[in-house]
């Protein structure tokens, strides 16, 4: 577990054929960005907001004889960053195709950027390996750039790579782009939507034409790039989405991971097939507001997190093909708090160093070793038990008045469970629209791609804490 100093958006593991270490890119923003003043409104200094960095940080694993690489004890070491002036970055994502193995000790790979100037850039990130002091390296001219330059005030607002020369893009007037990285070109645009694309993913690497789009107000949509004027699909739900981050492709499963459309706040994860994208199947519902969602490579287990600090995880095959009476599962990975420290009048400078140390932000919690709990949806678990309490009361009135009753007591035990168990429901219930401190959130998860690190899991707060787990126990 680390501290990158700032707010964390995104997260992206470099696709490394390397057994012994991996590499992490983050992107992070100041926490001045997200500070609201007394009034309510989020502070925005443009002239700061042009300034942007994505962090890289190297982990170091012990490799087996047989099996998983598990971590090491060795603590993460910080690479650099790569800074730049295009603003901040909102969102990124390697690669995924790993490079040439001539090429491995020199680079990690080609690295998306989008950035608050509505504009993505593609890097080559460099492999830093001999350096014992973090390398901080400024950008001027990336790889490529992209961007609809002559349509005015359209930018890009969400990235995913299609294959290793493919990239698609969704914009602010709901449209999707296709381009090519080398040469740059255009190759298609669709207006599958008519608001901002908040959310899109490709069905890399089984079905790359496949893309999934989530506007801000509309239906979720499903395009074939290969034929998108005929072979296109929507979940016939219209629903409002604001949050990123909550879409994702399970190739074990051949769908995708998302928030479940409904036109009513919800906290399920759903289930879309990619041949049966309009029927959606619950997954795993959380307790408060969802905030991300990762799927692993080689597993069928599911990451969510939470708006309450909450991390759960669930197997997502045993759910979709369940079978009677077999229980199901979900477990709490581990559940994050924070305190802000609340400065005086008399402390109202916004220097980060104070007295030569940096300036304390906050306290964190961070709580483990949950049991499993039922991986059900709170509203049917209270409709099953009042399904079964409306039972219950019509076996009691048909009983013929010759048979023993209970006696008092055992009576009055079986209402107290039933009060008890109802009262449960109703807090889980009322969990959901529980506020929380802001930075308490989960902003990202990320599980790691690469076939001997699968179970490796980044997940990052709003505290600017980065938590790494390896997940895959026996």
């Amino acid at each position: 577990m680390f501290d990158v100093g700032g707010i964390p958006l995104a997260l992206s593991w470099a696709p490394l054929t390397s057994r012994t270490r991996q590499v992490l890119a983050v992107a992070t923003v100041p926490f001045a960005d997200q500070e609201s003043n007394p009034l309510g409104e989020v502070n925005m200094n443009k002239t700061a907001m042009t300034n942007g960095s994505v962090q890289l940080w190297e982990f170091m694993a012990e490799e087996a004889d047989e099996g998983l690489a598990t971590p090491s004890t060795k603590p993460p070491r910080f690479l650099g960053a790569k800074c730049f002036d295009w603003g901040r970055p909102k969102r990124l994502q390697f690669c995924p195709v790993t490079m040439n193995a001539s090429d491995l000790h020199n680079t990690y790979g080609m690295l998306a950027v989008l950035c608050s100037d509505g504009r993505v850039r593609i890097m080559d990130t460099n492999a830093i390996h001999d350096s014992p002091n973090p390398i901080f390296e400024w950008m001027e001219s990336p790889v490529v750039t992209f961007g609809l330059d002559n349509d005015y005030n359209i930018e890009i607002t969400c990235l995913t790579w299609v294959n290793t020369n493919r990239i698609a893009f969704g914009h602010t007037d709901g449209s999707i782009t296709l381009w090519s990285v080398y040469p740059k070109k255009l190759l298609q645009r669709h207006g599958v939507h008519t608001t901002y694309v908040i959310d899109i993913c490709s069905a890399y690497p089984s079905s790359p034409s496949l893309v999934a789009s989530i506007p801000v107000g509309g239906c979720a949509t499903l395009t074939d790039l290969y034929q998108p004027s005929s072979e296109f699909t929507y979940f016939p739900v219209p629903a409002i989405s604001f949050q990123p981050n909550l879409l994702c492709w399970n190739e074990s499963m051949q769908g995708f991971m998302a928030l479940y459309p409904s036109s009513t706040p919800n906290t399920t994860i759903a289930f879309l097939h990619h041949r049966f994208f309009c029927q959606a199947r619950s997954i795993c519902t959380g307790p408060n507001t969802l905030t991300c969602v990762s799927a692993g490579s080689t597993h069928p287990f599911i990451l969510v997190g939470c708006a309450d600090g909450s991390v759960f995880s669930c197997n997502a095959l045993q759910k979709l093909f369940k079978q009677k009476g077999e229980p199901l599962r979900k477990i709490k990975i581990f559940e994050h708090e924070y305190k802000p420290i609340e400065h005086g009048a008399e402390d109202s400078s916004d220097a980060e160093i104070v007295g030569g140390e940096p300036r304390p932000r906050g306290a964190v919690r961070i709580l483990q070793g949950f049991l499993p709990e039922v991986n059900d949806d709170p509203r049917t678990e209270k409709r099953k038990e009042m399904d079964r309490k409306k039972r219950l009361e019509r076996k009691n009135n048909g009983k013929k008045r010759g048979r023993p009753k209970k006696s008092g007591g055992a009576m009055e035990e079986a209402l107290n469970e039933e009060e008890d168990r109802e009262g449960e429901l109703e807090e889980r219930l009322a969990s959901r629209v529980v506020t929380h401190e802001p930075l308490t959130r989960v902003t990202a998860v990320a599980w790691n791609p690469n076939t001997h690190f699968s179970c490796w899991a980044a997940c990052a707060m709003g505290s600017g804490l980065i938590k790494i787990m390896d997940l895959g126990v026996e």
